[in-house]
């Protein structure tokens, strides 16, 4: 059983939520802290520090904001919360950022109970909206996000990145305004992940109602873009084994389906994996 890239999903939902500040901020996926493979899940990074960003899962950024994302089919450990928070220590010892000037969020897709538990015995726990609580008294503004517990109508790309999705969702996700960043990787999350209900919504289209064309693409068997995607990450693991997790977030981010298609005859024909990343390049 193949397993659902969620994280390039998350990156491409976040941006979405926070739509109306691409202008002001920059989005870096996986951020290396280091030669070693030690990453960020994202790194949000203000362009201009006065800039106040008013959406409501980005009340207690700062400059420099570390965030640390798991996915349905992971659970959030009190480890997870503390390496999050060493995460953005040293990143900002890395880089000469001042504490103060650094915040950290740990997105959870359900209701991480232990971890709440033990946040609440140390320090103070502000649930301030649905599916947000702020942790106050550590070391830098910190909260946990739950994406399932976020209102559909403030944040319905967090919310419906899961795998337990029904009609009435997707259908909500299909009508929504189009997004202003490339949402391939996401989609072909949520169709995997949603796979019967995708069925379904397939079955009630046959009978008058219209999918987003972006939706629909993932049922396209020769044209839809995400089904691209996967061919082409098929032919690279079968031929070199393992897939960089760059190359796999660049592949599945990539909306195009013309560049694809030349992707997917450069994975069968290059020499090394080397040479395909250089290709991306």
């Amino acid at each position: 059983m193949t397993r659902t890239s969620w994280h390039p999903a998350f990156v491409q939902a976040i941006q979405q939520e926070l739509e109306d500040y691409l202008d002001v901020l920059t989005f870096e996926s996986e951020h290396q802290l280091t030669t070693e493979p030690l990453r960020i899940d994202v790194l949000i990074v203000k362009k201009k520090r006065n800039v106040v960003i008013k959406k409501n899962i980005a009340q207690i950024f700062r400059s420099h904001n570390v965030v640390e994302y798991k996915s349905p089919e992971d659970r959030v450990t009190v480890e997870d919360y503390h390496k999050t928070q060493c995460y953005g220590r040293l990143y900002a010892a890395l880089n000469n950022v001042d504490i103060g000037e650094m915040s950290v969020t740990v997105v959870a897709t359900r209701h991480p109970r232990k971890l709440l538990a033990f946040l609440k015995s140390r320090y103070t726990v502000h649930n301030v909206q649905p599916g947000i609580y702020f942790v106050e008294g550590d070391t830098c503004p910190t909260q946990v996000i739950v994406s399932a517990e976020l209102l559909e109508e403030d944040n319905l790309w967090l919310n419906s990145l899961r795998n337990d999705l029904s009609v009435a969702q997707l259908e909500r996700l299909a009508s929504s305004k189009e997004p202003k960043v490339p949402m391939g990787a996401y989609i072909y999350a949520i169709g995997e992940a949603n796979i019967k209900t995708m069925e379904e919504l397939q079955m009630r289209k046959k009978n008058g109602v219209i999918l987003s064309e972006k939706l629909d693409a993932h049922f396209n068997e020769k044209y839809g873009t995400p089904r691209v995607a996967e061919t082409v990450l098929i032919v690279l693991r079968a031929r070199f084994k393992k897939v960089p997790k760059e190359v796999e977030n660049i592949i599945l981010a990539m909306t195009d389906t013309i560049a694809l298609e030349s992707w997917a005859a450069h994975a069968a024909t290059c020499r090394s994996m080397d040479e395909f990343a250089a290709a991306l390049r």
